[in-house]
């Protein structure tokens, strides 16, 4: 292949993984604008714990999903499965929509609404990482999850603060604001369709054998990789967390919740453009632990932000930019100490790992923010972060002494 082609051809890559950040940027605003919904709930008349319940629900919906993906993408392919996700999330905004607009508003439709917005969500979660991992080669794939990342974080801020703006200035309501999330999801769909019918290079995914799927799990979980499971889990914690429960908080420390997303986008955004590139090139193993330990002190700002905008502004930043340079960075490093012929299988595990914490934890969370108050809430957050922090800087430790992990038979 001569140089114009092999440029071509490139371009092409470019464009096509350019199209799959936009979708999980649509997606994430979609996300964003139900990150008010526990405030919703709250207004008529039910509580953090009816929120939690829902959620994991969605988390039992998540984890079947990420589970059957293997045999989904055998069966179907990932190309047909790429634009299923956001389809099935814009049902979920349908769902909850019909419930009210119908004026019932039945128990029901929220448990199968959240379903839906999740099963939609982790297949994209898992689909879209598949895609965005066989677009990009060994130099840029870190920078590529930078990307997918910060764009990501840039949808689920922006959801919450035009919706803000909409429902101060223009008049319209909450049910106007699922009605966009719901085009959003869909205009999404739309992208990562076209795309993935034109990307050669996701025909070539590596899908596991699912023979020996249960095998090459196990084998996983006890591998280099094992950590950053781990790691992910906690992390997805911390992040619904800050994202579900932040709107109730604010307004119980009477506080504006724009505050957080505003500075948790420019944070988060910003960082992965104008650091992520030095960070994705550095020693991993010193840069997470020491992330991990930065989010530590910016999560307790959030215990002492309370009646005080300025320490809450500064905690979100300051959160923003030690997650949103530790998230991707542990997601590269899952995939670069496994093998290649096992680095699919690590993405959905990794999957699985995330909507653990994102779906469940929320139960916990709406427990203790009722029986315990925010104020333990804050302070439980800060102490995860700990954990991570020690799990890294341990299980760094332990990786240097195990050879790169790899899976027999999932070729196929």
């Amino acid at each position: 292949m001569n140089a114009p082609a092999i440029s071509i051809a490139s371009t092409r890559i470019l464009w096509y993984r350019r199209m799959f950040i936009a979708e999980r940027c649509l997606i994430s605003f979609s996300m964003g604008i139900f990150a008010l919904l526990p405030v919703y709930l709250l207004s008529i008349g039910r509580d953090e714990i009816f929120f939690g319940s829902i959620s994991a629900a969605g988390m039992a919906t998540a984890i079947l999903i990420v589970l059957i993906s293997p045999s989904l993408a055998r069966r179907f392919g990932v190309r047909r499965l790429a634009p299923i996700g956001g389809l099935l999330y814009a049902a979920g905004c349908a769902t909850i929509l019909v419930n009210e607009l119908s004026g019932v508003r039945a128990t029901l439709p929220y448990f199968l609404s959240y379903m839906l917005q999740s099963g939609g969500w982790a297949l994209h979660f898992t689909v879209g990482s598949i895609c965005i991992a066989a677009l990009s080669s060994d130099a840029d794939r870190s920078s590529s999850f930078m990307a997918y990342s910060a764009f990501s974080t840039l949808g689920v801020t922006c959801g919450p603060l035009l919706s803000s703006l909409l429902t101060r200035f223009t008049g319209l309501g909450t049910l106007d604001m699922f009605i966009l999330a719901m085009l959003a999801a869909t205009a999404g769909s739309a992208l990562s369709s076209w795309a993935a019918q034109h990307a050669a290079n996701i025909r070539n995914a590596d899908i596991p054998n699912n023979v020996s799927l249960a095998r090459d799990l196990f084998t996983l979980l006890f591998s280099n990789s094992a950590m950053f499971f781990v790691l992910v889990l906690l992390s997805a914690s911390i992040y619904t967390t800050l994202i579900n429960f932040q709107a109730p908080f604010a307004n119980n420390s009477g506080l504006r919740y724009e505050i957080f997303f505003g500075s948790w986008a420019i944070a988060v955004v910003g960082s992965r453009f104008a650091i992520g590139p030095r960070v994705s090139r550095g020693a991993a193993d010193r840069i997470l632990p020491l992330l991990l330990g930065g989010m530590v002190i910016s999560l307790l700002g959030f215990h002492y932000s309370p009646g005080h905008p300025v320490i809450y502004a500064v905690g979100s930043l300051a959160t923003g930019i030690t997650y949103g340079l530790s998230y991707p960075l542990m997601q590269a490093e899952a995939v670069r100490v496994t093998a290649p012929q096992s680095r699919t299988l690590v993405q959905i595990i990794f999957s699985l790992s995330y909507f653990l914490g994102l779906y469940f934890f929320p139960f916990a969370a709406g427990i203790v923010s009722v029986h315990l108050g925010y104020d333990t809430l804050t302070l439980l957050i800060a102490g995860l972060a700990l954990l991570q922090t020690a799990i890294a800087l341990l299980g760094y430790r332990m990786t240097r002494r195990k050879p790169a992990s790899t899976v027999a038979g999932n070729k196929g």
